[in-house]
């Protein structure tokens, strides 16, 4: 007699492979061989038994969205304890880093074990990420660039000591900026690790920051010799503009040795520069200029990295009058244009720069400003809703002694602008012509040499 077996048994021998067969550690998202102490662990899935590079894909962005949402949590934490937010610049390059930071870990990604289910033809696999190994890595990297800050401010103090101030300085904006660079990380490895980095407070940058600012509340320049001078438009001024630098130190006043000093009208335009020597004496002797103005501010110049000591500089700053008087020198003009409306334009652009160069423009002169411009061909550019033109320009300047019929020198200004029409591309191509001052003025002063 045949064995039949019961029917409750066939229907089980012939569903069994009808369950699906998912991995433990799929649906746990844990692993005993790898503990949640020291890794991060991924899973992916994705159908087909050929879609295993899918599903290591999806095992890599799992562990990736893990870390950036502790990341996220940890860096904000570090923007509070640091008290980022006070410094808007510190606090967007803050942001920038940490966007990045977790990036290269994730190098560290691999795959551990893949599954396939064949009831449902579903691949799975298991990615981990060493994040205790990581983070001991990171722990490393943190204290010796801790350790380097708290150096680098050290020598800062006994730089300043001795008057050093630009070093000292440079110390604190070096350290401040090294700072800046390990908060990313610091908040990387607290969350990669079960407790946070003992950070130092003393020397976060927006500790670093009032550091500098209190240094440079206490220097001072002083007006030494120099003030109330009158001088003609491209010649110097007969005396030198002097001043002293000195720093408040316990008490005491010390001379700066060794600091740049740079001379700028009220506009923050440069004029001169001088180094403090030993007595923190700096002596700049400077040309008189159209647009210098009536004033000239002498204020340090440092190696900072930030707007926010602007106000402290010009705080400590020493002002000068002066009075630029008029040049002997006078120009008349030569003008060659395309067409009748591009030499107005050139024409008033040319009188405008050598006027407020500080120079005057007459209708006859020994010396002449000769003006010619050479524009390319109106290209047809691509616009939106019709056509547009863009024309490329140099304008020549050459400066003509009549008296000895020799060219004295000449410089070029290049332009380039769009417009609807090629008419209106040429004359926007003069429009915008900038000419640089300094080169200008060089132009200009040989009329008197």
């Amino acid at each position: 007699m045949q064995f039949r077996p019961p029917i409750f048994l066939l229907f089980f021998f012939t569903a069994a492979p009808l369950f699906p067969q998912i991995p433990e550690w799929a649906s746990s998202h844990q692993d005993p061989s790898y503990p949640e102490s020291e890794f991060l662990i991924g899973i992916g899935v994705a159908p087909g038994s050929r879609g295993e590079e899918s599903a290591r894909r999806g095992a890599r962005s799992d562990i990736a969205a893990q870390l950036r949402a502790k990341l996220q949590l940890e860096s904000k934490n570090i923007r509070q304890v640091y008290n980022l937010e006070q410094n808007q610049e510190l606090y967007a390059d803050f942001k920038i880093m940490v966007s990045s930071v977790a990036d290269e870990e994730l190098g560290w990604i691999e795959i551990a074990r893949t599954a396939l289910d064949t009831s449902t033809n579903t691949t799975y696999v298991l990615a981990t990420l060493p994040k205790k190994k990581i983070a001991d890595t990171i722990a490393a990297g943190l204290s010796a660039g801790w350790g380097d800050v708290r150096a680098l401010r050290r020598g800062a103090r006994s730089l300043l000591e001795k008057g050093r101030l630009a070093a000292s300085v440079r110390n604190l904006s070096d350290a401040r900026t090294a700072a800046t660079g390990l908060l990313p990380k610091q908040a990387l490895y607290d969350a990669l690790a079960r407790g946070h980095f003992p950070g130092d407070l003393s020397l976060g940058p927006v500790q670093l920051t009032a550091d500098i600012l209190e240094i440079l509340s206490d220097v001072h320049v002083e007006k030494i010799r120099g003030d109330k001078q009158k001088g003609k438009i491209g010649e110097k001024f007969l005396e030198p503009f002097v001043v002293r630098v000195t720093i408040t130190i316990n008490g005491k006043s010390t001379p700066v040795d060794g600091a740049s000093v740079v001379f700028l009208n009220l506009s923050g335009e440069e004029y001169g520069e001088a180094v403090t020597d030993a007595g923190g004496i700096a002596s700049c002797v400077i040309q008189a200029r159209g647009r210098i103005g009536r004033q000239l501010r002498a204020r340090l110049s440092l190696p900072l990295a930030g707007r926010e000591f602007s106000s402290s500089l010009n705080s400590a700053s020493a002002v000068f009058e002066c009075t630029p008087l008029e040049a002997d020198a006078a120009f008349s003009l030569k003008v060659y244009g395309s067409s009748s409306t591009v030499g107005d334009l050139l024409r008033n652009r040319m009188a405008d720069a050598v006027s407020r160069a500080g120079y005057r423009i007459v209708d006859m002169s020994r010396f002449v400003l000769r003006v010619e411009i050479q524009s390319t061909r109106p290209e047809l550019v691509e616009g939106n809703d019709e056509p547009v033109y863009s024309v490329s320009s140099n304008i020549t300047i050459t400066l003509i002694d009549k008296a000895s019929n020799t060219t004295l020198g000449s410089l070029t200004v290049k332009s380039a602008r769009k417009s609807k029409s090629q008419s209106a591309a040429l004359e926007e191509s003069v429009r915008g012509s900038n000419f640089d001052e300094i080169q200008l003025t060089s132009l200009l002063e040989k009329a008197r040499n």
